[in-house]
């Protein structure tokens, strides 16, 4: 055979199968967000420059700037994709007037092309979730949440998204510990079955699908995220949410790829992929997340024009000046007091006139600094709507729920009135708690002390505290915290809170 002919063949052969390469390989650009949280309006964000060590502040988010930076993004590439990991609800004040109503319609505008439901779209109860849910112009996913009686899914429990040549199959996820992140009233009826199983199933119906790729959109946080990237190969990408985790770059597990895009707007996420259309697989990624700088994009009008209309309803209400605080108020991330909690608990004591009080430091939503105190701002701080909830247990039972907290997660550790005690959670069980006393008082074992607390700590003591719900008596105020609060404001005028060593944590002090 001639030489020539044989060069020119391969020659074909090899540019045939790179053009066929070409042909069954694809670019997708996934634009992610979670944990929106109502931050409808931009926020302030204030830090050190790297360069000059001084003190920067600008602005970020908002719903109008956020679409802003998705439309740009969006118009760079052929085939992109919007997703959003869950809990667009709660947060400031116009997502509890409306019931998430406003969170709804600002999505109507953005139209992602799926969203799961986080644990705070539960916050308002079934009835209105199942209004939304209707009432929403866009997909929502939710493979793990059943009407145990009908044995079907609360939402659509996957969807095939078809951008350009590409098909991508989404399955949704939210958090399988639901009953202690929300009031157990709000979930009655619901059942979360297994979430492997589910994925298993599920992913199964989207390959019969011909799906090219599987996105999970995961309301777990980034560590079920990893960890179920670990235990499967068949998810090729996680767009999570939850811990609230700004991923500035994605991380990958076995073939998963893990993204999360922080909270409240601040960044977009931004990943792009080259998927095989052959191969059903990723062979090459880039994420980043991009923030949301207002001065650096052109917001979008009609999201603009909307949420002015919900802050005139908010300000109508909630602009009024209550008080001044004189300290900063500052909330505490670990296991260790705060000015605010210890002044919400004092609060709390006095109008249920109990001897203890606890409220859960991951409730209070908020930082405030010194100045005038609005009616909004309250409601920032505490946006959930509890209320007070009061019972009684021995000290003995005290003690004992003082020393699971000493071992709790810094997430779920309960800020305290009218008790200090120190504690070292290294120490053997029985002996984390080294101090303890009520009003300056020794604890007695079999004295009975009232407690107030939440209704949201109430309906999860096991949880909380390690006492079965059914061993005290729950007395529901049904007074409202952040009407207590606002009162209490107006009635002191001027607030001043500082530390007072209620809580002593030895092994932090150790270190």
């Amino acid at each position: 055979m001639n030489i020539f002919f044989i060069r020119t063949f391969c020659f074909i052969l090899a540019f045939s199968s790179l053009l066929s390469a070409q042909e069954n390989t694809a670019t997708l650009r996934i634009l992610h967000w979670n944990d929106f949280h109502a931050q409808n309006t931009p926020f302030k964000i204030s830090k050190k420059d790297s360069l000059t060590g001084k003190e920067i502040s600008y602005f970020v988010g908002g719903t109008a700037a956020f679409l802003g930076y998705i439309n740009k993004y969006k118009t760079e590439k052929k085939n992109v994709l919007l997703l959003n990991a869950g809990d667009e609800f709660q947060g400031t004040p116009i997502s509890a007037i409306t019931n998430g109503r406003s969170q709804i319609d600002l999505m109507n505008i953005i139209r992602p092309d799926a969203v799961t439901l986080g644990n705070h779209e539960f916050d308002y109860g079934l009835e209105e979730l199942g209004k939304d849910i209707a009432y929403a112009q866009y997909p929502i996913v939710c493979s793990n949440v059943f009407i145990a009686s009908l044995n079907e899914s609360l939402a659509e429990p996957n969807k095939i998204v078809q951008s350009g040549n590409i098909k991508i199959g989404i399955i949704g996820f939210t958090p399988p510990d639901l009953s202690i992140l929300t009031l157990k009233k709000n979930i009655t009826g619901l059942a979360l079955p297994p979430i492997d199983s589910l994925a298993t199933i599920y992913i199964r119906e989207l390959k019969k699908q011909k799906a090219d790729i599987i996105v999970l959109l995961s309301h777990m946080g980034i560590g079920q995220d990893t960890l179920l990237a670990l235990r499967r190969n068949d998810i090729d990408i996680i767009i999570g949410g939850h811990t609230h985790t700004a991923l500035f770059q994605p991380i990958k597990k076995n073939r998963t790829i893990i993204v999360q895009a922080g909270s409240r707007g601040q960044y977009l996420g931004n990943l792009d992929v080259e998927v095989d259309l052959n191969g059903d697989s990723v062979l090459q990624y880039k994420g980043e997340l991009i923030e949301t700088k207002v001065d650096k994009i052109t917001p979008d009008k009609i999201a603009e024009r909307k949420v002015g209309e919900f802050e005139e309803i908010v300000n109508e209400k909630l602009s009024e000046v209550i008080g001044t605080l004189e300290t900063d108020w500052k909330r505490a991330f670990g296991k260790k007091e705060s000015n605010i909690g210890s002044w919400e608990c004092d609060v709390m004591r006095e109008v249920c006139n109990a001897d203890i009080s606890f409220t859960n430091g991951a409730g209070i939503r908020k930082d405030l600094p010194a100045g005038p105190i609005t009616i909004r701002d309250v409601w920032e701080i505490n946006p959930f709507g509890n209320t007070f909830v009061t019972f009684t247990v021995n000290g003995t039972t005290l003690k004992n729920m003082l020393e699971w907290q000493a071992e709790i997660s810094s997430r779920d550790f309960m800020q305290v009135g009218g008790l200090r005690y120190s504690f070292d959670e290294t120490k053997s069980v029985g002996e984390r708690v080294l101090h303890l006393d009520i009003g300056g008082k020794k604890v007695e074992a079999e004295k009975l002390y009232t407690i107030a607390t939440n209704n949201y700590v109430a309906s999860h003591l096991s949880d909380f505290f390690g006492i079965a719900d059914s061993s005290v008596t729950l007395n529901d105020t049904g007074i409202l915290d952040r009407d207590v609060f606002i009162e209490k404001i107006r009635a002191t005028k001027n607030i001043h809170s500082l530390l007072d060593g209620r809580i002593l944590h030895q092994n932090s002090e150790k270190r």
